[in-house]
C-alpha cells in the first residue's frame, strides 16, 4: 500500500497545471507549465496551446523546456530551447560555464553571461525555491533571445500568497510580476514593457 501512494504522489506531482494566456491584453489560448526535480537536477516544461483566432495570427503549439543541475540551492541550466510540436527549432541555448550559446531563427552566436544566468524557466524555478527556503536574491540574471538582462527582486505579502516583482536594472524598461500561492506554486506571470502589459499567464 506504501508503494502505491508513493507512485500516486509521483503521479499527482508530474501533472502540470494549467494557464491561460493573454498577449497584448488578447486572449490566446492555454498553456500547461510544470516543475520536475529530482536530488540534483530539474526540469521545467512550458507548452502553449493556441485558440483559433492565435493560429490564424501565426502561433503553434509551443514546447518550452529547461534542463539543468542544482548545486548549492542554485538552478544551472544546461539547455533551453523553444520548438513547435511538430519538432520546428525557435530558440535554443546551450549554457557552459560563463557563456551562452544562442540558436535563433537558424543563427547561432556566443556571448559572456554571468555564471548564475538562468533562462526563463530556470528563474521562475529558482525563485519559488528561493521563496521556500526564504532567501530571495536582490539580483536574477536572465538570458533571452534578444538579450542578457539583470533584474532586481522584491517580494510582498498579498492575499493569494506571494508577489514576486522583478524590475529591469538599471533602465527599468521591463518588469516581470511572478504571484504564487503558499506552497510557491505559479499563480501567475506577468510581463510590462514600458509601462504596457504585454503577456498575462493565470492559472486556471
Amino acid at each position: 500500500m506504501k508503494k502505491i501512494l508513493l507512485l500516486l504522489f509521483f503521479l499527482s506531482s508530474l501533472q502540470a497545471a494549467e494557464y491561460k494566456i493573454a498577449v497584448q491584453g488578447h486572449s490566446v489560448g492555454k498553456a500547461t507549465f510544470d516543475i520536475n526535480i529530482t536530488e540534483n537536477s530539474y526540469q521545467v516544461n512550458y507548452n502553449l496551446f493556441p485558440n483559433i483566432l492565435a493560429n490564424i495570427l501565426g502561433y503553434e503549439d509551443m514546447e518550452n523546456i529547461s534542463q539543468g543541475s542544482i548545486k548549492d540551492g542554485h538552478y544551472y541550466p544546461k539547455i533551453y530551447k523553444l520548438d513547435t510540436t511538430e519538432g520546428k527549432s525557435l530558440f535554443s541555448v546551450v549554457f557552459s560555464n560563463n557563456t551562452a550559446e544562442k540558436t535563433n531563427k537558424g543563427k547561432t552566436n556566443t556571448v559572456e553571461i554571468s555564471p548564475i544566468a538562468q533562462d526563463p524557466l530556470s528563474q521562475i524555478a529558482q525563485i519559488s525555491a528561493d521563496l521556500e527556503d526564504n532567501k530571495l536574491a536582490l539580483m536574477y540574471h536572465l538570458v533571452t533571445e534578444n538579450s542578457n538582462y539583470v533584474y532586481s527582486a522584491k517580494s510582498e505579502n498579498v492575499a493569494s500568497g506571494i508577489l514576486v516583482t522583478l524590475v529591469e536594472f538599471p533602465k527599468a524598461d521591463y518588469t516581470i510580476r511572478l504571484w504564487f500561492d503558499s506552497e510557491e506554486r505559479l499563480l501567475r506571470m506577468q510581463k510590462e514593457k514600458r509601462g504596457k502589459i504585454d503577456f498575462d499567464m493565470i492559472k486556471l
